[in-house]
């Protein structure tokens, strides 16, 4: 019999743990204050936070997504080779230039490190996937497909909402070709993935999508980059009921310095601030 244990890093254990429930006690001071405010896309938002940190599903939301985690894991586990051109910041020490990001850099690497690494956990997924479902948006854009885990949550809230689509947009070629392939085999008819760099493609997809009602950034995490892709989306709203979503505004200093300025920017009516993510509610549009 081996009675050797296996040896467990401590130090990861309890640092995960430790945001984890730093995350959530930031969820549910939010929560306070959204409910606070008594305004109505604020209540919305502070129960969407409250159904997310209690895992509320209902049989109908768990078929669908026990179908996306069983691909999560498929794909987790995958040792299949792929080279992709990366257009993002890289690592956050990295210190990529605009020129690098806008060349990109190819990457040889496997399906599964590509999931582990640039899938958004269940916990993100279900918080987008519920703000989907309380909000009702019509049309959603996503920068940053991935291999379509993050895409295909958003798209069953919208499925199971009767209406909407989702648009994403992924730079590298490869990525865009699995994340379909995926978002197939799931069985969702809603979704057009767009290969492209954000700054080539983005531009025609507002005009073609206008106008958005929730957009989810992710993919470049630079702090211009996000600035202006924040700039970009505006004129393209819908006139009210707004939701936009940063992913990893606490990434790099640059990224804290991009969300700092969002939040602060007058065309926000609420921020919240979950430290990996961040979410805005837009202000209502003055009518001309």
């Amino acid at each position: 019999m081996n009675n050797k244990r296996k040896k467990i890093n401590y130090d990861s254990v309890w640092t995960k743990k430790l945001e984890s429930l730093r995350d959530s006690m930031l969820a549910k001071i939010a929560i306070f204050r959204l409910i606070l405010s008594g305004d109505r896309d604020s209540i919305i938002l502070a129960n969407t936070l409250k159904s997310t940190l209690r895992n509320d599903l209902i049989p109908e939301e768990k078929v669908w997504i026990d179908k996306i985690e069983q691909l999560r894991k498929k794909l987790n586990a995958s040792t299949t080779e792929i080279s992709l051109v990366d257009y993002g910041a890289g690592k956050s020490d990295e210190h990529r230039t605009q020129q690098d990001m806008y060349t990109g850099k190819t990457v040889t690497t496997t399906v599964g490190e590509v999931c582990r690494s640039g899938s958004k956990s269940p916990f993100w997924s279900f918080l987008l996937f519920n703000l989907v479902r309380e909000f009702k948006p019509a049309v959603c854009i996503e920068l940053g497909t991935c291999l379509g885990i993050s895409t295909s949550y958003q798209a069953v809230a919208l499925s199971l909402n009767k209406a909407g689509k989702i648009v994403t947009i992924e730079g590298a070629k490869t990525l865009a070709k699995c994340a379909e392939q995926n978002i197939e085999a799931i069985g969702l008819e809603n979704v057009r993935v767009v290969a492209g760099r954000f700054q080539d493609v983005l531009d025609e997809v507002l005009n073609e999508s206008r106008p958005v009602d929730f957009a989810f950034i992710d993919g470049h995490h630079d702090e211009k980059a996000t600035m202006k892709y924040f700039d970009q989306i505006i004129p393209f709203l819908a006139n009210q009921g707004v939701v936009l979503v940063f992913d990893d505004i606490s990434w790099s200093p640059g990224m804290k310095k991009a969300w700092k300025k969002i939040k602060a920017d007058e065309r926000v009516k609420i921020s919240v601030d979950l430290r990996k993510v961040g979410i805005c509610l837009m202000k209502k549009k003055i009518e001309e």
